[in-house]
């Protein structure tokens, strides 16, 4: 009878114990521990095929990634097909092809791999599309069902199907993200005021972990559990009801049923390309938007690493580019310290994605390459009473290797007489979602005349930019500006910056640039250049950026963590080795949007 009584207590405690760690979410916030068995259970993974065939390659290389964490998976593709167009065919056959290849491999975890046409040509077809799914998920008596189309990038999809299932939510969204300040997801919050998106901005940015249940509704990805009787009976029993008739968005109708909608963020997986209503149907820009995403994902790794490129299936004949551009120039250079291979693959994969050629020029090391001899060999000799005006100190030796980098581009393309111009990017460079279409527009207008056009910069005076008076759209006239991140040169404008002999009154390069342009405001550092008369115009808002900003996590300068030079009747001579760091006044997304909130008071 004590034993039988001491049983009992135990029970009782371990039970209050576990409901309330239910009641307090000692298993996550917003989410349940509980994952069923799934040793009985069927999967069916749904997905809508657009007439998009750039983004295969990446898409089913994602699907090769599945594992099932039932008895059963099934896959159903739901291919466009309206007007038989060459894209279309295009499609078709790409995804055609990896189907039998995945039916003759023996890496498939499907247990069918299904293709079905769909002409999605009026509203009534989407309702339709629905409750085919609907259907199919009935016939082949699923407990789960996977919705999503094939624009999603996701990075660990071995694990996504599990990590669903083990949220046991009704209908879930896992939380899908694009590019850096889009702010683009597979979750939406129905209050638009300042709150509403303050709410919204810490599930995106991760501040709040776990699954949520929102007020709003979920898109692009749709994650059914079955096993949950409500949510049966309005999508599964009654699928050929009134409700799945009238309405072909799948949140409205939970919504309208009081089913609930989460999305989950506590685990990273993917991406969603960035969507705007007014160019939803632009397919040249949703192409430039999922590029984009793809190359700023290497951008998102752990401390200074960048991460590897999405991967592509092998299964399918589908090569990245057939001729690579240089938008009409004779040579895009790329300045790469040889010791930041890091740098240098990031780049390389992301030109060969952007369908551009380039040639990558060794970077002049200033920490490990300059020292006296070398500087005595070029003669070099300092820019008589130069300081550095926010630190107060002379060049450092990543400065002159720097300066160095770009001088040499500029001998290099005089002496191959590159007539139609030339391009010099950084290794830190990163592109904007428009880049390739701004640059091809203003390069492609012969009649404009310049020497040098700035991809991008940080604006030193916001108050002296004309921010009215664009030129081509995209351009204006630059005031003070630092950063080199990237510029197009002219000949003329190359033949102009060697004449003056900088190496004999050498300064730092974003220095000398804007002296040449003549919008420096030292006026002692500019009367020892002649002809400034360089033509310059910048794009605004910028096209380039580096990949991280001053003060920013990850940030790190190959240039500024040098020793420093001291001057001595013109002669150079190391100081002690002391490390220096530049600290920038502001950050150039700062600037500028200061400089708009003052345009706008005007």
């Amino acid at each position: 009878m004590k034993n039988q009584l001491v049983f009992i207590l135990v029970f009782f405690f371990f039970l209050i114990t576990f409901i309330h760690a239910k009641k307090y979410h000692l298993f996550g916030e917003n989410e349940s521990s509980t994952i069923s068995s799934t040793n009985d259970q069927r999967l069916l993974v749904d997905i809508d095929i657009y007439n998009r065939a750039y983004v295969l390659p990446y898409f089913l290389r994602q699907l090769e990634q599945f594992t099932c964490p039932c008895s059963q998976c099934y896959l159903d593709f739901h291919l466009y097909r309206v007007f038989n167009t060459t894209i279309e065919n295009e499609t078709s056959r790409l995804l055609h092809e990896w189907v039998s290849a995945m039916k003759r491999s023996d890496q498939s975890v499907f247990t069918t791999i299904t293709i079905h046409e769909w002409t999605a040509q009026s509203k009534d077809d989407r309702a339709n599309r629905l409750s085919d799914a609907m259907k199919r998920s009935s016939v082949l008596d699923v407990t789960y069902l996977a919705m999503f189309d094939s624009m999603i990038i996701l990075l660990e999809p071995e694990k996504i199907l599990s990590i669903l299932i083990s949220k046991d939510k009704p209908l879930v969204t896992p939380l899908l993200r694009s590019t850096k300040n889009m702010y683009t997801s597979t979750f939406y919050l129905n209050d638009q005021e300042a709150s509403g998106f303050d709410t919204y901005k810490k599930i995106y940015d991760r501040k709040r972990l776990g699954c949520f249940s929102i007020n709003g509704g979920i898109k692009d990805f749709y994650f059914f559990n079955f096993n949950h009787p409500k949510i049966r009976n309005v999508f599964l029993i009654n699928r050929n009801s009134k409700e799945i008739q009238q309405h072909y968005a799948i949140d409205v109708i939970a919504r309208e049923n009081s089913i609930p909608s989460y999305v989950c963020n506590r685990e990273v997986f993917g991406y969603i390309p960035a969507q705007f209503s007014e160019t939803l149907h632009d397919e040249a820009i949703i192409y430039d938007l999922y590029i984009h995403t793809l190359i700023e994902h290497q951008l998102n790794g752990p401390s200074q690493a960048y991460l590897p490129p999405i991967s592509r299936t092998s299964l399918i004949h589908a090569p990245l580019s057939k001729e690579k551009t240089k938008f009409g120039l004779d040579e895009i250079y790329v300045i790469n310290l040889v010791r930041r291979t890091d740098r240098r693959e990031r780049l390389q994969a992301t030109f060969d994605i952007l369908n551009i050629s380039v040639r990558f020029f060794d970077a002049i090391d200033g920490k490990y390459t300059i020292d006296q001899a070398y500087l005595e060999r070029l003669n070099v000799r300092l820019l008589p009473n130069y300081e550095d005006p926010y630190n107060q100190r002379p060049m450092n030796y990543g400065e002159l290797g720097c300066f160095f980098s770009h001088y040499f581009i500029w001998q290099d393309m005089i002496k191959n007489e590159y007539s139609n111009g030339i391009l010099i990017l950084e290794d830190d460079v990163r592109f904007d979602v428009y880049f390739k279409y701004k640059l091809e527009k203003i390069l492609s207008n012969r009649s404009l005349d310049w020497d040098i056009l700035f991809l991008g910069r940080k604006i030193m005076r916001p108050n002296e930019e004309n921010y009215e008076n664009t030129i081509e759209t995209f351009l204006i006239e630059p005031s003070y500006s630092h950063w080199t991140v990237g510029y197009a040169l002219s000949l003329r404008g190359a033949r102009m910056l060697i004449d003056e002999n900088p190496i004999q009154k050498i300064l730092p390069v974003d220095e000398f640039l804007p002296i040449m342009y003549d919008h420096h405001p030292n006026s002692s550092w500019k009367s020892h250049f002649i002809n400034r008369k360089l033509k310059a115009y910048a794009f605004h808002p910028s096209i380039v950026t580096p990949t991280h900003y001053f003060g920013e996590p990850n940030y790190v300068s190959d240039t500024e963590n040098t020793q420093i030079l001291d001057q001595n009747d013109g002669k150079t001579s190391l100081l002690a080795p002391e490390l220096v760091s530049v600290d920038v006044v502001a950050t150039q997304q700062r600037l500028e949007e200061n400089a708009w909130m003052q345009k706008d008071e005007l």
